[in-house]
């Protein structure tokens, strides 16, 4: 009867929270889900926004979690490698049965290469959906009515956005430099790449490397991302999938004992670690659960 459409009405919007705008009315949802690995996490949450004055509807989403960097030390007294993470990717994948989800937006946008990356990705009663860097400051944008904001911390590192297609997100956060200046590619004609060298002269291969210390926290423990994306979506949507993928790219940094000094090279390692993480995002109840 209409009387039981108008409570139920009612009962859904008791776990929602009704935002407005010069006198139109939306309500939002929110919901999360962990998921964890060998010590690869992803925590995924959404706000999910019903606006009768949209054609679609819209869900923020945000993943944060943590990737272990795997740092790992071998050698002897005349012999060195430490195996270390180049590059971390991170690609978030939507999927449905008829292909009408949409990733609208995503963030962190292009290439950043400072320390603090900073982002915030909004919304707007009528479905404007819209980026602002890190000068847009700590507070909510008056012009949003439901904003997300992402930070992580990159020292050495860099990010750069590989796609912002409808159906993925993707990102590489990349190695760049050490605060000495040293690169992948830094050559020297006796000592070779000194990129994690910490004596041109002493110590036994093993212990010769760049204390964790003076490292960058990306190599010497791991990567916390942070990124976030609009989903749009048909209002008679159900269901849909969001797959996080993340990938570790390895190199070899090695030492190797010659007559007098010690000489150093960088090589891409044999090895590369893959995790995948899979919600389910419910349109209907405003849901997100971790399934696979």
């Amino acid at each position: 009867s209409e009387l039981n459409d108008i409570n139920k009405i009612e009962l859904k919007n008791l776990s929602g929270e009704i935002i407005k705008e010069n006198g139109k009315e939306a309500i939002k949802y929110t919901s999360s889900d962990t998921a964890s690995h060998k010590g690869w996490k992803a925590t995924l949450s959404g706000t999910f926004i019903e606006d009768p004055h949209s054609d679609k509807k819209t869900a923020l989403l945000n993943l944060e979690g943590f990737i272990p960097s795997d740092k790992q030390i071998f050698g002897s007294k005349y012999y060195g490698k430490m195996k270390w993470p180049e590059t971390y990717r991170i690609n978030v994948k939507s999927a449905d049965v008829n292909n009408n989800i949409k990733i609208a937006n995503s963030i962190p946008k292009n290439t950043i290469d400072k320390k603090d990356v900073s982002n915030s990705i909004g919304y707007s009663i009528g479905g404007n959906i819209s980026v602002e860097g890190k000068t847009a400051g700590t507070g909510i944008n008056a012009s949003y009515n439901v904003q997300n904001t992402i930070s992580y911390e990159q020292p050495d590192f860099r990010t750069i956005q590989r796609k912002d297609d409808a159906n993925l997100a993707s990102w590489d956060i990349k190695f760049v430099e050490t605060k000495d200046g040293y690169n992948i590619d830094s050559y020297h004609a006796i000592y070779g790449n000194q990129l994690f060298m910490k004596s041109r002269l002493y110590n036994n291969g093993d212990k010769n490397f760049t204390d964790d210390r003076d490292l960058s926290t990306l190599i010497s423990g791991g990567f916390s991302p942070n990124m976030a994306l609009a989903l749009t979506a048909p209002t008679n949507a159900k269901e849909s999938v969001i797959i996080v993928e993340y990938q570790r790219f390895d190199n070899d940094y090695i030492l190797n004992w010659e007559t007098t000094q010690w000489r150093g090279t960088n090589k891409l390692s044999s090895t590369s670690e893959y995790n995948e993480f899979m919600f389910k995002i419910n349109w209907q109840d405003h849901k997100i659960e971790y399934y696979l």
